[in-house]
Formats: structure tokens, sequence, C-alpha cells
């Protein structure tokens, strides 16, 4: 995360406690993904909102966030995420809580965290995701394989100024397509896709969420 970026984080995180939705549009595609009990690593975790919403409902969760501010925040705001946020950023992850979890996890989301990702960097981030995800197993199936979850931000051009928004943050966007057509040589297949019907007049964005299952060993 580049300097002007991470400043944007800084200042957001002293403003989260009253300015934060409870709940995250991802959440309802996390718990119609996954079965109750699956091990969840948030690939920016930010706030730590579903996280917290996740193990509320029964699932083990951990996560990564970059950002020192947004992780003290998230642990002021959630103290129930002592131990099982730490920190970590893309393209390279390596291996987070490894000791826990060396089988890796049930799932990955990353959520509204790829448009920071420089395109030249893309592959390699998609491929540090897909090395969370434990390997198919031979008795797999539906709710069961494991699985990652994506929500790419679609900004107007008009809204940006050199990759950046109005908010400094670096701002790239990345096109659905090109992003299945790299997690189809990392093993992983395309099983939803939905996206807002239209950008938003007021902040110019448009949202793609994909769900993407593991259906072969990984060839990151």
């Amino acid at each position: 995360m580049d300097a002007r970026t991470a400043a944007f984080y800084d200042g957001y995180a002293r403003q989260l406690a009253g300015s934060e939705a409870r709940r995250s549009a991802m959440l309802d595609h996390l718990t119609a993904t996954l079965a109750p009990g699956a091990r969840v690593l948030d690939v920016g975790a930010g706030s730590g909102r579903d996280m917290a919403a996740l193990m509320d409902l029964g699932f083990e969760v951990f996560g990564v966030e970059p950002n020192a501010a947004m992780r003290s925040t998230a642990l002021r705001l959630q103290p129930a995420l002592a131990g099982r946020l730490a920190e970590g950023a893309l393209p390279d992850l390596g291996n987070p809580f490894h000791e826990r979890h060396p089988q890796r996890f049930d799932a990955v989301v990353c959520s509204a965290v790829l448009m920071h990702v420089a395109p030249a960097d893309l592959p390699r981030a998609l491929a540090s995701l897909m090395r969370q995800l434990r390997p198919c197993a031979a008795d797999d199936g539906g709710l069961q394989r494991p699985a990652l979850l994506i929500s790419l931000p679609e900004m107007a051009a008009n809204q940006l100024d050199d990759d950046r928004d109005a908010d400094g943050r670096r701002f790239h966007n990345h096109d659905p397509a090109a992003v299945q057509a790299l997690l189809a040589d990392l093993g992983a297949t395309l099983e939803r896709a939905s996206s807002s019907d239209a950008v938003l007049a007021s902040a110019g964005t448009r949202w793609h969420t994909r769900v993407f299952r593991r259906t072969a060993p990984s060839r990151c």
C-alpha cells in the first residue's frame, strides 16, 4: 500500500465507529457460499465487521489487514478478533496463521481490495489468494469445495486521475473477465457473478462480485 493510500485509511480508521454500515454487501454472498464451521480468511479485513458477523454465525474466521490504524480500530470495535487479525498485504500474503491452520482455509474473501493492486501485480496477487485455500478433497462437493469470493469496484474514468481516486487512493479498474481468466489458469472456476445495475451517480462506482470454486489442484 503506497503512502497516499495508507494516509487515507489512517484517517478513515478514526471515523469508522460512526460512519460504517453494520454489515457489508459481501456478507450475504459469504453466507450463501459457505457452510457454518468453515475456516475463512478475510483479506483486507478493514474494520473486522464481516469477521465478527461470521464468527457469530459459527464460522472459524481469521483476517489480514495491511493498515495498522485499521487493525487497531478493528480490535477496539470487535474485541473478539484478538488473536485472529494480523498484518498482511497483497500481492504477497505469505502464510498467515500457518501454525494454527497448516491445512489452509476453506474460503478466502477479498472485498474492495484488488483495486489497490497494480495491474502488473494482479496475477501474483490472485495466485497468493489461491495459495491460502486448502486443496480439493476427493469427497468435496457443493458448499464443501474451497471458495474464493472477490468484490471488484469499477470507478468511472472521470472520477480517476493518474490511477487515483478523489481521496488520493491508488485505484485500478480490473476487468472481471480478465480476473476470471487468470483464476481459471490457477484451478478455479466461476460459480456465481453479480454486478450492480448501474454506475452510481453520486459515487461513480459499479461493483462486481464473483464467487469462484477450486476445481483442480493449485498451479500457482
